[in-house]
């Protein structure tokens, strides 16, 4: 001190609060490197989670799409004579179209049934959502197929009598699928729906800010543009997401227009330029039917074009798989009474004995999923089985009895493929990551093993999808269903997201894992 200049005595200090204010600046630079770095390691973890989530469910798929084939195979050498299923159908006057019973030209009948499946529904092993599991990352898939529901397509048929019928059904089809809940529709919302569906297939309300693909089928004097996806619907102002997508409310599943509609059904594929195809010497494109014995022929003679014929099921809904509200809304309740419906929904539930799945289908024919439950379904291989249903033989006008099978079959041909990979962070307190993706595929019979072909391929997908139900259960029915499954069946529907228990309360959820330990 003695030493110390005295024009520095007021500095004293000063390097103190110099390293004080290096020490702030340090920390918030540890600090943010800190930060930094967290976040590009927490990014970098997410990433490779979803990278991870989409390989498997591309291995997944993978798995689903064997089981599909399988399952063809299986009918095919089940199948004596074509099994029981109805022919194509599609939309009258379109590409792979063709109401049943429409346009067959004499002779049609001389042909050889071709191959097909049994019948596709419930005892099928890609009918109940499962799971494939990958250490601490499971995928759960649920395979829907198309031909359950109603095709738009049948609102801007060229057949004005089908077409008025399709709106009919449509608006009947919107009454009815929400029935009974808070947000129940009517017929003026379905009548709205169909108005605007119309309108814009139909290219009336269509602007340049909404272009539409240019598509080979185009002509000048025919401007209906047909959607690609379904979810080009949701470009109109009056379909929200609140309408287009599922709902979970007090454990009740409330059906949005992706349960009900479909684009998807009538099918065609492109024959190219007819005169590449002309110089290649082909007369027909392959894969496609060739046209049946009599006005086609003639027709080519004078030459014209042979009529393209429709592939696969078309637009006819699956009996098995069908939804209550799409079954309803085919007539009105005086043609079809809803006691019909609840017939036909009550018979497709009521368990098989154990010798009538021995013989009636072959034994590889549901695959090999296991739910936990060896209970298999009543499933209707042969339209003629209806008459086995009571309500449905005592009806009173046989012409609906008739339009009715027209409009059903029994199979399935294009399926969407939900996929949820799911990464459990705490199961405790069900804190997890999902991803959801979907592929849409056609099934093809080509009368040997059979093959996909791939509509949409993994996209991503973010509204909510649940397997519908034909009977809502209630408490006690639920408490039966997991009494009868072992402890590590429960889990996995309890974690299912395409299942309604993964969206019930804890209360409710403690109550049925708890049952078989009371």
């Amino acid at each position: 001190m003695a030493g110390m200049c005295p024009e520095r005595e007021s500095e004293s200090g000063a390097a103190l609060i110099l390293v004080l204010i290096f020490t702030v600046l340090l920390y918030a630079l540890v600090a943010e490197l800190q930060v930094t770095g967290r976040t590009a390691r927490l990014t970098g973890e997410n990433d490779a989670l979803l990278a991870r989530m989409r390989s498997h469910m591309e291995f997944s798929l993978g798995q689903v799409e064997e089981m599909l084939l399988d399952d063809l195979v299986a009918g095919l050498e089940g199948d004596a004579g074509g099994g029981g299923g109805e022919g194509a159908g599609g939309i009258p006057g379109m590409p792979g179209g063709g109401m049943p019973g429409e346009g067959g030209e004499e002779g049609a009948e001389e042909e050889e049934p071709e191959a097909s499946a049994i019948a596709d529904g419930s005892q099928d092993g890609w009918f109940q959502p499962t799971a494939y599991s990958d250490n601490d990352l499971t995928t759960y898939v649920w395979v829907e197929d198309e031909n359950r529901k109603f095709n738009i397509l049948s609102l801007v048929s060229p057949d004005q009598e089908f077409a008025l019928e399709s709106r009919e059904r449509f608006v009947r089809l919107i009454d009815y699928m929400r029935d009974e809940t808070q947000f129940d529709l009517t017929r003026s919302d379905g009548d709205l729906y169909a108005s605007r569906i119309t309108d814009w297939m139909q290219s009336l309300t269509r602007t340049e800010d909404l272009p539409r693909p240019q598509l080979k089928s185009d002509s000048d004097v025919d401007r209906t543009s047909l959607p690609l996806h379904l979810d080009e619907l949701r470009i109109l102002p009056d379909i929200t997401d609140e309408i287009f997508f599922d709902k979970v409310l007090d454990g009740e599943i409330i059906l949005g227009l992706e349960s009900v509609l479909t684009v998807y059904t009538s099918l065609a594929f492109d024959p190219g330029d007819p005169e590449k195809q002309a110089r290649l010497g082909r007369e027909a494109p392959p894969n496609v039917e060739e046209p049946p014995v009599g006005g086609a022929e003639a027709g080519a003679a004078e030459g014209m074009a042979p009529e393209q014929q429709p592939i696969g099921q078309g637009i006819r809904i699956n009996i098995n798989t069908a939804s209550r509200p799409v079954l309803r809304s085919l007539f009105t309740p005086a043609e079809f009474p809803d006691e019909v419906v609840e017939a036909i929904l009550r018979w497709r539930n009521e368990p098989m004995e154990e010798e009538d799945l021995t013989n009636s289908l072959p034994s590889d024919y549901y695959g090999d999923f296991d739910a936990g439950l060896d209970v298999k379904y009543r499933m209707i291989t042969d339209l003629a089985e209806l008459d086995e249903i009571p309500e449905f033989q005592n009806l009173a006008d046989p012409s609906v009895r008739e339009k009715f099978a027209e409009l059903v079959s029994v199979k399935s041909d294009v399926f969407s493929v939900h996929m949820a990979s799911l990464f459990k962070r705490n199961e405790e307190n069900r804190s997890f990551v999902m991803r959801r993706m979907r592929s849409v595929v056609i099934r093809l019979d080509n009368s040997q093993d059979g093959y996909l072909h791939p509509l949409i391929l993994l996209e991503e997908r973010h509204g909510l999808r649940v397997m519908p139900v034909d009977f809502d259960e209630d408490e006690l029915d639920q408490i039966r269903l997991f009494d009868e499954m072992d402890q590590f069946s429960q889990e996995e529907r309890a974690w299912n997201p395409f299942f309604l228990d993964f969206y019930l309360p804890k209360d409710r959820r403690e109550t049925l894992f708890n049952y078989q330990n009371r």
